[in-house]
């Protein structure tokens, strides 16, 4: 066997991504999520970073990202996609980039007042009858819709301190 040939069968990738991406087998072998693009709108932008972090392992090009992603949505999300494709064909423009492609998928299933209630709710978390352990999972949970807020490891820190019940300084 080749040299060539071996390096891509033990890494069960192509040993030359950057020209050729990646295949669906790759990508399927990393047990990408489905999205149905029904429940919380957070669960489209988790469901993206998760499709975005397989596709960035295994090193697919933009166009592979586009047609791998809209292969995994089903129901309501497919239906959406298979409309903006259709409709973008018949218009004769060019094909959804992965970068475009995240942004109007967040748009439809992720608002930006979705967003924006998330950071509200954010800047104005405070621990009240939450344990700390609670808290400290909520305020992760919320910081990544205002990275604004906390732009650095000391305003991160201050604003989680700021939130904690009086009593724990007691």
């Amino acid at each position: 066997m080749p040299p060539r040939r071996r390096e891509r069968s033990v890494l069960g990738m192509n040993a030359t991504n950057d020209e050729c991406g990646c295949t669906i087998e790759q990508f399927n072998r990393m047990h990408p999520p489905t999205f149905d693009g029904r429940g919380d709108a957070t669960i489209a932008e988790d469901w993206i970073q998760d499709i975005e972090e397989i596709l960035r392992v295994i090193n697919c090009t933009d166009i592979q990202k586009v047609l791998y992603s809209a292969f995994k949505l089903t129901g309501e999300a497919k239906r959406w996609w298979i409309s903006e494709r259709t409709i973008r064909e018949a218009e004769g423009m060019e094909i959804v980039r992965w970068l475009h492609f995240k942004q109007i998928f967040l748009e439809r299933f992720f608002p930006t007042s979705v967003r924006d209630d998330k950071a509200m709710e954010f800047a104005n978390l405070v621990q009240r009858a939450m344990s700390v352990h609670q808290y400290a999972a909520r305020f992760i949970e919320l910081s990544r819709f205002a990275a604004y807020l906390i732009p650095d490891e000391e305003k991160k820190a201050r604003k989680f301190e700021q939130g904690l019940n009086e009593k724990i300084y007691e």
